[in-house]
């Protein structure tokens, strides 16, 4: 029998059909060591910049402590050059700012009058003897400093210096809000003192805060950040941005006299809210910075006296000195960025001793 001499050249259709799975199989193999090997490519990348990110950032916490250390030697030969009795915006801490070129990157430093602003915090300290406070502490027995509050005709607790500013201050800036100022100073009273009895009809203690959908306290205590605003009632973002550029919080609640002399004219508001008079008029208020002198006023007598009608009450508010500043600080090495803000108190041998630090932005 003869056989076709093509019959040993035929591939069975079997054999095809384990080709085609064999071709798949391998291209599946291929496509996931592909996958495999860019997936570990991106982890070893992605820890890569983790690790570089992580450095960059302690070597720019490091820097920052060490600005820190030099912003005191700054300051207090700075203060002891001056020999000046008064703090103002012509010594040179208050001059440019502090640039220092760093191995991919650098460091920039500003310091700023804490006391030209209005001190939140003092909005608890009681009138009459002791109105604006400076650095006497209160006496008596009363939680927080001062004498007790004395009841009001209404019952409630009379408003202190610090709750009238708060208030003027919250209706010049913004006129137009249905909330009223004394509701809001009201408000940040009672979230700072030390009671649970509303300061007002418009105050708010523990029983209001508990009974929103998420429930909180009162801090009962110092506002620790300008930001801690925004969770007193009825400070909504709006009000809160508005006020932000005028106040600020400090640790003693007896300082809230307000230093002339280094008040920014963007902040005249503030010094117009403090006078409290019908006679004195924002624009009053902006001429008698523009007519301040270079080194400042020496007293307050000297800046009472830019305006006819001012209060005679209203001169406690103010000083010509300060012993808070703050250091503002940004460390930028690679893309790595942290910043830095270290509040300093100066003694009366001019050494500066850090109070608190904080870390990131406003």
């Amino acid at each position: 029998m003869s056989k076709d001499k093509n019959s040993y050249k035929r591939i069975p259709l079997f054999a095809k059909k384990q080709q085609g799975t064999v071709l798949i199989t391998v291209v599946l193999i291929a496509a996931f060591i592909i996958i495999l090997v860019v997936e570990a490519t991106k982890t070893v990348t992605y820890q890569k910049l983790l690790s570089t990110n992580l450095i960059n950032r302690d070597q720019a916490y490091s820097y920052l402590m060490g600005m820190e250390e030099l912003a005191k030697i700054w300051l207090k030969k700075a203060f002891e050059e001056t020999k000046a009795e008064t703090v103002n915006l012509s010594q040179p801490w208050a001059q440019d700012d502090i640039n220092f070129p760093l191995d991919g990157g650098g460091m920039m430093a500003t310091i700023k009058d804490m006391q030209s602003c209005f001190n939140l915090n003092s909005i608890t300290q009681p009138g009459g003897q002791n109105q604006g406070g400076g650095n006497t502490k209160g006496g008596g027995n009363t939680k927080g400093g001062g004498t007790a509050p004395v009841p009001s005709p209404t019952g409630f607790a009379q408003e202190t210096p610090g709750q009238k500013v708060l208030e003027e201050l919250i209706e010049k800036v913004d006129d137009k809000t249905q909330i009223t100022g004394k509701a809001l100073a009201t408000a940040v009273r009672d979230w700072i003192d030390e009671d649970m009895e509303p300061a007002g009809p418009d105050g708010a203690e523990d029983s209001y805060y508990q009974g929103l959908e998420i429930p909180y306290r009162t801090a009962n205590n110092s506002i620790a950040h300008i930001s801690e605003l925004r969770a007193i009632k009825d400070f909504n973002q709006v009000i809160y941005e508005l006020i932000k550029p005028h106040v600020c919080v400090l640790p003693e609640k007896e300082v809230n006299k307000l230093n002339v002399n280094t008040i920014q004219p963007d902040s005249a508001v503030l010094i117009w809210a403090m006078l409290d008079s019908p006679d004195i008029s924002l624009s009053d208020v902006t001429q008698a910075l523009g007519n301040r002198p270079e080194e400042g006023w020496e007293k307050i007598e000297d800046f009472m006296a830019e305006f006819k009608s001012a209060p005679d009450a209203a001169s406690g508010l103010f000083d010509v000195t300060s012993q808070f500043f703050e250091m503002s600080a940004k460390a930028e090495i690679g893309k790595t960025r942290v910043h830095m803000k270290t509040l300093f108190k100066k003694d009366a041998d001019n050494n500066f001793k850090v109070v608190s630090r904080y870390f990131g932005r406003e």
